[in-house]
């Protein structure tokens, strides 16, 4: 995910949307809130998502 300022808040661009130069389907605007392709979303709720990730061998090499 990257956040990059718009003209009318922050785009929330995901990976995919920013490999292959889409538009942003999510926004987020100050004082008003979350918004998909130009709806508000209402009753949202953010939280991280809980991954695991696994250490490359080469990072590992290098740790050690």
């Amino acid at each position: 995910m990257q956040l990059v300022a718009g003209p009318k808040g922050y785009w929330l661009y995901t990976e995919a949307e920013a490999q292959k130069g889409a538009t942003p389907a999510f926004e987020v605007r100050p004082k008003l809130g979350f918004y998909c392709r130009g709806q508000q979303v209402v009753g949202f709720s953010l939280q991280p998502l809980k991954t695991r990730t696994t250490a490359h061998a080469e990072a590992i090499q290098v740790a050690k």
